[in-house]
């Protein structure tokens, strides 16, 4: 019995050499060699810093406000709704970050209204929302009327889908021939990121 331990000792060297080609104290040669002429060595560039691809780059948006005047600046302004404190008032405040907004309720058609105090002519209006990217990307649908009275609005730019994105200053402009009217308003039928319409600034240029 004392011949059993140097046999299985035997076999375990047997089998490893079957299974891993070496024995214990020796290395296997690689079966084949590789031809230096067929390898392609790749050299890093010299990078001090971090960089970053053209193409990935977000070109930067500068915004160019419509020639004139802003007269729609602290103007009292009416809505047919509103959300929470989200109130019409801030549409002229000239702030449009934060919680400077106003959003309409669910219930589309819904009314916004500037009064300019009195008849003016004027050849802009810019709607916008705030220029954080938190907000995202979204359309608004939306006519403009105007009117002398408050009253008896008429149709003067039709409903269009407009998008508003961040990465150009999530804005809308609208330039046309000179007009005259004391009361603009916007009406919004749709809006795809929020239940109503929505508005920061709400503006009417003046050359």
């Amino acid at each position: 019995m004392k011949i059993v331990r140097p046999v299985i000792i035997v076999l375990l060297c047997a089998l490893n050499i079957y299974l891993f080609g070496y024995a214990p104290g020796t290395i296997k040669e690689p079966s084949q060699k590789v031809d230096a002429a067929n390898v392609t060595v790749v050299s890093a560039p010299d990078q001090t810093e971090a960089t970053e691809h053209p193409d990935f780059k977000k070109k930067e948006y500068k915004l160019v406000l419509p020639e004139g005047t802003n007269i729609a600046l602290k103007k009292k302004v009416d809505a047919s709704s509103f959300n929470d404190v989200y109130t019409p008032r801030k549409v002229t405040d000239g702030v449009a970050l934060g919680v400077s907004y106003w959003e309409g309720k669910s219930d589309y058609p819904n009314y916004l209204t500037v009064d300019l105090e009195s008849v003016q002519q004027f050849h802009a209006i810019r709607v916008a929302l705030s220029p954080m990217a938190i907000w995202g990307k979204r359309t608004q649908t939306f006519a403009v009327n105007l009117s002398d009275d408050g009253k008896n609005f008429k149709p003067f730019i039709d409903s269009k889908q407009y998008t508003f994105d961040p990465d150009t200053g999530n804005e809308v402009q609208l330039l046309f021939d000179d007009t005259k009217a004391r009361y603009v308003q916007l009406v919004f039928t749709e809006n795809s990121g929020a239940g109503g319409g929505q508005v920061a600034e709400f503006e009417v240029y003046q050359k």
